[in-house]
């Protein structure tokens, strides 16, 4: 979902830009299930297992990394072709 608000404006999001009330509380809903789901016996039912809780900082870091560098491609596009989407 983070794609969402990396690419919904020209300016750098949850700095200079905020998403809507709705779009934020989607967002941290959709993040809590996904985390959540593997810990419960429904994701075990369907076969998912839990990440080690070690693995949670590269994933932190993995996503950080996935929106600097789309802010950068971003910038590189709105500089290159002077418009956004």
């Amino acid at each position: 979902m983070s794609i969402v608000h990396m690419i919904r404006t020209r300016r750098i999001p949850f700095i200079q830009s905020g998403a809507s009330v709705p779009v934020m509380v989607m967002t941290a809903a959709v993040m809590a299930f996904g985390v959540a789901l593997p810990f419960t016996p429904l994701g075990a039912s369907i076969g998912l297992q839990p990440l080690p809780m070690s693995c949670f900082p590269w994933l932190i870091g993995t996503l950080l990394a996935y929106c600097v560098l789309t802010q950068l491609v971003k910038t590189w596009f709105i500089r290159r072709f002077d418009s956004w989407l």
